[in-house]
């Protein structure tokens, strides 16, 4: 039996002014139901979050673009995350979750659709396990497409930066490499994602702050890690809300707004929030 997650917030209106082409790099699309049944082995019952719903937080937030990746709960049956890709056009893209079998032919499609990578996790249960990252990573390398990385930072991170750093794609690393609290910017494992960062070929989503922080919005108890990215190479860092916020159980649900003006609060210029926000997305995305 699954535990149930509270659902999202209503959407909010942040003080940050977006800039145009401004992207949301990571958000998950869940229902409707009766449309999209949840795999029956996954590791939560979210509510409904569905397209409709994501289209009112973006026009809320200011955002033009949307990049859905696809939910654990789900496993590897991806019509609910294609069907949202399909909606938003060319303001969207997709990573996916598949099994090591599926043919090229499958791969091909998705990247017409607009997927763009694929997720692999330690953490997820109905998630593509880290194992298969270097075999999946010369299968994909053929349409531009990147790994996608969701581990414990603390301890499962720096063991496995040294196999990232050999793939023939780029890797994405999931909320700013989901460090606990306590370990912070001095952790030997955050300092080797941010010399990794320096190297080019890893980018990092700002994202999931929330997950960590004990005071809630505006979240200054979380170490000042977005800021020591940002300085490694802010032409690699990426901006996401991770909408509708799964998993979270032993903390309040986050307002998106809050998430968005969080950016705008690490002291960084008009010039960097807009190549996070926009410029970034677009080069590691492929919108055009």
């Amino acid at each position: 039996m699954t535990e149930t997650c509270p659902g999202p917030l209503p959407p909010g209106k942040p003080r940050l002014k977006t800039p145009p082409g401004a992207c949301d790099s990571h958000v998950h699309v869940i229902g409707p139901y009766d449309r999209f049944p949840l795999n029956e082995n996954r590791g939560y019952t979210a509510p409904e979050s569905t397209f409709e719903d994501y289209l009112r937080l973006m026009e809320s937030l200011g955002l033009e673009r949307a990049v859905i990746v696809h939910a654990s709960a789900y496993g590897a049956m991806l019509g609910v995350t294609e069907d949202a890709v399909m909606r938003l056009g060319g303001q969207g893209r997709g990573v996916a979750v598949v099994e090591p079998d599926i043919s090229d032919s499958e791969l091909d499609r998705l990247h017409e659709i607009g997927f763009r990578g694929l997720r692999f996790t330690t953490l997820l249960r109905g998630g593509a396990g880290i194992e298969n990252v270097p075999h999946m990573a010369d299968r994909i390398k053929r349409l531009g497409w990147h790994v996608q990385i969701f581990v414990h930072g603390g301890t499962e991170l720096e063991p496995i930066l040294p196999m990232l750093a050999a793939l023939p794609v780029d890797a994405v690393i999931d909320h700013i490499g989901h460090f606990k609290l306590s370990e912070g910017v001095d952790h030997p494992a955050f300092r080797a994602l941010v010399e990794h960062v320096r190297g080019g070929r890893c980018w990092v989503k700002l994202s999931g702050q929330y997950r960590i922080s004990e005071t809630g919005a505006p979240f200054t108890d979380v170490p000042p890690m977005a800021e020591a990215l940002l300085e490694a190479r802010p032409d690699r860092i990426v901006w996401a809300t991770d909408w509708p916020h799964v998993m979270l159980w032993d903390r309040p649900m986050p307002s998106d707004a809050d998430i968005l003006d969080w950016i705008g609060s690490r002291g960084v210029d008009d010039a960097t929030i807009r190549q996070v926000l926009a410029d970034n997305p677009a080069e590691l995305y492929g919108f055009g």
